[in-house]
């Protein structure tokens, strides 16, 4: 076994030491500053919105909050992002202001801004439109109509589809019945993007429900997936449904 000379040793310790010292200066240069940190967190949560994957992009915005440095002014723009997609809409908006107010006609995501602020402004207004009554009716503002809050919710022919209406009482009333091809179309909102493209504070259990025209042994339909009028069998239940409807005044 060979053994270390105290020289030898006094120098390995030296030179160990100098390494140690070495890192400790090396090591926190090379860390980045809280803002580039941010810069890159920025990155981060583009992506993350870009993928839809919107609670990771949340994350990534409280850790660029938490930074406690003047934020960057895409911030503005990708927190209004997140928070749209959230259904924040006026938190939304506010961020957007501040985007659009502090990067001008020049900034980045100015146009896709100027888009997303125009965009939330619309469905605000159409969510307005329809008024929840809390009894199981939602009211139509633009029309005056007001809507049973679901349909039957069970399959039926054109004939008991008919009489449903006739002894619905939702919210009280009893002077309802089956909506026109018309009316039915005038709720047909093709911006809505839940199941049916129809305001979520009316439920359909399935696409088409009746309505109340009729032409030798057919019932019109209409279609809360296309937006179109179809014609079937008054006879035929299979995933029929009707949504009863009254004046509202």
């Amino acid at each position: 076994m060979r053994i270390c000379s105290g020289s030898t040793l006094s120098k390995k310790i030296i030179e160990a030491v100098v390494f140690f010292v070495l890192i400790g200066f090396i090591m926190p240069a090379m860390a980045l500053s809280p803002e580039m940190e941010a810069d890159k967190l920025m990155l981060s949560v583009a992506a993350k919105l870009d993928s839809n994957d919107h609670e990771a992009a949340g994350r990534d915005l409280e850790k660029i909050r938490a930074l406690k440095v003047k934020l960057p002014v895409e911030y503005y723009y990708q927190n209004g992002r997140y928070l749209a997609a959230v259904k924040q809409a006026a938190e939304a908006r506010k961020n957007l202001e501040t985007y659009l107010d502090k990067a001008g006609k020049e900034g980045k995501f100015y146009e896709s801004a100027l888009k997303l602020y125009s965009q939330i402004e619309a469905d605000e207004k159409r969510l307005v439109r329809f008024k929840n009554n809390g009894d199981g009716t939602v009211t139509d503002t633009q029309t005056g109509l007001m809507w049973a809050a679901s349909d039957n919710g069970r399959d039926l022919n054109w004939a008991d589809a008919r009489e449903y209406c006739l002894n619905y009482s939702g919210g009280g009333h009893t002077d309802w019945g089956m909506p026109t091809q018309d009316e039915l179309a005038g709720l047909y909102d093709k911006e809505e993007t839940g199941s049916y493209h129809i305001t979520p504070l009316i439920k359909l259990s399935k696409c088409c429900p009746w309505t109340m025209e009729t032409r030798d042994s057919e019932a019109g339909h209409f279609s809360f997936d296309g937006g179109y009028l179809y014609w079937g069998s008054q006879s035929g239940s299979l995933d029929n449904r009707v949504l009863p409807v009254r004046s509202g005044k």
